[in-house]
């Protein structure tokens, strides 16, 4: 069958847009950045209306590779927790608050006095650790410092909702990617939460199904865009699901590593876990995803490479000329804070272990590790949960195109790892979204097993992991020996912060 399926994939610092063929062969892919605020010291803020206006030109892009006509079904997916007020008409009141963004770190502290961990769990059916990233902090953070943004606000949407709207003109989302706002059970929002905390329940959107029609391309978004005019668009999903769908991974056992500016290891799972430092969260039908997220991986590299003014293909060359192990030079990835596995908004990130031999390829190889380390750790919660692990384990998205990289975490893990064909697990994903949605495939199941092929495969080195087996349990020892020292710096800033 001839046509091609469209991917959309809002991501921290770019949007990328890819067409694939209905057997997910990559036909053309484009990418568009755009710029993170931070207008105070923790805040992260981006404009929604770049994300349109990327997605417009890396479209006219794409369109010159392949027919517009061809394109038989459209799939948006992107990062979660990035609330989007708009008013009635689809408008921006304010730049979307990013993931990485701590400014409700004091309102944790509000929710939890209203609310115990274990009854949040269950009103809202997943048990999410204490973090500022969460929405419902957020939202508590709006009520005290702009409440004027609330009572203007139509809707609340996620970063990929608010394209969904740009092409459609529908308000909607799914219940995943609202997690922390709907009972996932139902996806309806929990009315005891939102009444006991003020919030107004109101403002989320409708929730539909992720390969369902949210709405079709209209006549608008078609001038805009070049697509054509009644296109169908499906509902969507956040990052992480359409990631993991995108590499393939949609049977029990099958275990992912999502890299990006931040990263994502798990597995899919049968089976409802509770472990305090990860998240289980839906995926398909029957089945979950246990894994863990880092607020920083790709993110720790992108900071280097900004700050030292270098290029990120010079660096991983660079650092292929280190040794193993950095000379026992470690870094810590906790440059936004950190989630799984210690869940510290007050953690930093640190180099320990500087000797005069070092040089710039040993602080670049120990970026590389100190992150893959710090993804063991999430493995071994993983693991230690009960649920088995079938080889090999998926690498996809965003730095997974790095060989050097991915061999370190294959080496680290001592687990096999392998990348998919396509490289852009989440653009593929969407795009997989989007010919369910169209009919052309009965489920996403089915589609994957169509679109998705693992192409690279790193087997593991058993001395470098000997040897990483080493550096790690030193690794293990630096957090909780600088946790107190991490606070007391974060306190000292923040008093010195007007």
């Amino acid at each position: 069958m001839a046509g091609a399926l469209l991917g959309i994939d809002v991501g921290s610092s770019s949007t990328k847009v890819g067409l694939f063929s209905l057997q997910g062969q990559k036909l053309a892919l484009a990418s568009r950045p755009y710029p993170t605020l931070e207008p105070q010291s923790g805040w992260k803020e981006q404009q929604p209306e770049h994300w349109w206006t990327s997605v417009s030109t890396a479209l006219a892009e794409i369109r010159h590779e392949t027919p517009a006509s061809d394109i038989l079904g459209v799939g948006v997916t992107g990062h979660i927790s990035s609330l989007t007020f708009v008013n009635a008409s689809g408008r921006p009141l304010r730049p979307a608050i990013g993931f990485q963004d701590q400014r409700a770190r004091g309102e944790i502290e509000e929710l939890y006095k209203r609310f115990s961990r274990d009854d949040l769990a269950v009103l809202l059916g997943i048990d999410l650790p204490p973090a500022a990233t969460w929405p419902l902090p957020r939202l508590l953070w709006f009520c005290r410092y702009e409440p004027a943004t609330l009572e203007k606000s139509h809707r609340v949407l996620q970063a990929k909702d608010y394209i969904n709207f740009c092409l459609t003109g529908e308000f909607a989302s799914d219940a995943s990617s609202c997690r922390g706002l709907v009972n996932l059970a139902d996806g309806l929002p929990p009315q005891q939460v939102f009444s006991k905390l003020g919030l107004p329940a109101q403002l989320l959107p409708k929730i539909c199904d992720p390969g369902a029609i949210v709405g079709r391309v209209s006549t608008r978004a078609a001038a805009e865009t070049g697509l054509p005019d009644g296109v169908p668009v499906a509902g969507g999903w956040n990052d992480l699901n359409a990631a993991v769908l995108g590499s393939g991974a949609v049977h029990a056992g099958e275990s992912f590593n999502i890299t990006g500016t931040s990263e994502h290891l798990g597995v899919v799972t049968e089976k409802e876990y509770r472990v305090p430092e990860l998240l289980c969260g839906p995926y398909l039908p029957g089945k979950k995803l246990l894994y863990g997220a880092t607020l920083c991986g790709g993110g720790s590299l992108q900071w280097y490479c900004k700050a030292f003014r270098s290029e990120l293909d010079q660096l991983l060359a660079q650092a292929e000329q280190a040794p193993a192990g950095s000379e026992s030079l470690f870094f810590l990835p906790y440059l936004e804070g950190e989630r799984s596995p210690i869940w510290d908004p007050m953690a930093t990130g640190a180099f320990v272990g500087i000797r005069s031999i070092h040089s710039q390829r040993h602080f670049v190889r120990a970026i590389l590790e100190g992150v893959a380390f710090g993804l063991l750790q999430i493995l071994e919660l993983v693991v230690r949960s009960g649920q088995s692990i079938s080889e090999p384990m998926r690498l996809a998205a965003g730095t997974a195109r790095a060989d050097l990289w991915n061999q370190i975490k294959t080496d680290v893990f001592g687990f096999p790892c392998a990348t998919p064909e396509a490289g852009h697990a989440g653009v593929l994903g969407a795009a997989i979204l989007g010919g369910v949605a169209a009919g052309i495939y009965e489920d996403c199941e089915t589609a994957a097993a169509q679109m998705v092929r693992l192409e690279r495969q790193y087997s593991v080195s058993e001395s470098r992991h000997r040897q990483y087996q080493r550096q790690y349990l030193r690794f293990c020892e630096l957090y909780p020996a600088l946790q107190e020292c991490f606070a007391r710096m974060y306190r000292s800033r923040m008093e010195s912060e007007p």
